[in-house]
């Protein structure tokens, strides 16, 4: 709930639900769903592939390009030409921990990986990140800025990336066996951080913006206003409520209307869900925010392309 005292904790805890499958697509207009399961966001137990696309007649892949991107309990993947609209394969994987040894049974369990391509993308979506202005950065200080704001926690490598837009750093951290293991198998990757590409990505215009990407426990939230970047963060979440209550909370924090502010949605959201209505119930203008390629749709299933805009947004970096 929101009054003008600000937003209140909603106190349902249902877990929220989402079905996926082990699902192969052929993007020629065939759909297989040889099983679905229920993957409940709080319950993380082991490594599960929860989408497999193919495309069946995409054609030469010789200048592919490979996009990654890596999260700390996600990790997905697009093969594409080198403009980022013709899509040959796509997967996504959850684990309880993305760690080297899940990146390894991925790999190996994906013979494509290890194929040659024009060029790789990978895109950092880890949780440990800040944005210093450019005119207070200093790159011997940024391990203790990221320790300051999110604590210790493992061995980590520290990156800091320019935005050049917005006259800001990124730094944030990333695993450091994660980032060897990223090395070690694609020497010529060339990587940045989620929110660094999705900075980048913001449209043009004078609208106040919340851009949220949903996956299966966690969200990134960047918010706009008057053509200011105000924050872009990571939040973990176990219920419908709980994304709700962070977009409201930013609104009043930051004096954001909710009925003239632009929610533009993307990733593991069904326009059915109970999430969705929740959004509507709260916020006038939602949309979702749709990748260039074009994912297929048939009598029997309605295929939600937004589910990997992102994907999307990195693959296009190589054009």
């Amino acid at each position: 709930m929101y009054d003008k005292q600000g937003p209140q904790r909603l106190t349902n805890s249902d877990d929220i639900v989402l079905i996926a499958g082990l699902t192969k697509i052929n993007l020629t207009g065939s759909i297989h769903v040889p099983l679905f399961f229920p993957i409940i966001a709080r319950n993380r137990r082991a490594l599960k592939r929860l989408f497999y696309i193919k495309n069946d007649s995409a054609g030469d892949m010789t200048q592919s390009v490979l996009s990654l991107e890596i999260g700390d309990r996600h990790f997905g993947f697009a093969i594409t030409d080198e403009t980022g609209t013709i899509l040959h394969l796509l997967a996504y994987y959850t684990a309880e921990e993305m760690d080297t040894d899940s990146l390894s049974s991925i790999y190996a369990d994906n013979y494509e990986l290890g194929r040659p391509f024009y060029t790789v993308q990978v895109s950092y979506d880890h949780a440990k990140n800040v944005l210093v202005p450019m005119q207070h950065f200093n790159a011997d200080a940024s391990q203790t800025i990221l320790d300051t704001v999110h604590g210790k926690n493992g061995q980590s490598s520290v990156i800091s990336e320019a935005v050049n837009e917005w006259q800001l750093y990124n730094v944030y951290a990333v695993p450091a066996n994660v980032k060897e293991w990223v090395n070690r198998k694609f020497p010529a990757a060339v990587y940045r951080h989620h929110f660094t590409l999705g900075i980048k990505s913001i449209p043009a215009g004078p609208a106040d913006r919340l851009l949220v990407d949903i996956h299966t426990d966690e969200f990134s939230l960047i918010a706009i206003k008057d053509n200011k970047l105000l924050i872009a963060q990571t939040h973990s979440y176990s219920s419908p409520e709980d994304i709700c209550y962070y977009l409201l909370k930013t609104c009043h924090q930051f004096s954001l209307s909710q009925e003239q502010v632009q929610l533009t949605v993307s990733g593991l959201i069904e326009k059915e869900s109970q999430l969705y209505r929740e959004l509507y119930q709260f916020f006038v203008n939602v949309e979702f925010r749709e990748p260039t390629w074009t994912m297929p749709v048939t009598e029997e299933h309605e295929y939600p392309a937004h589910f990997f805009t992102s994907l999307n947004d990195l693959a296009r970096c190589a054009s």
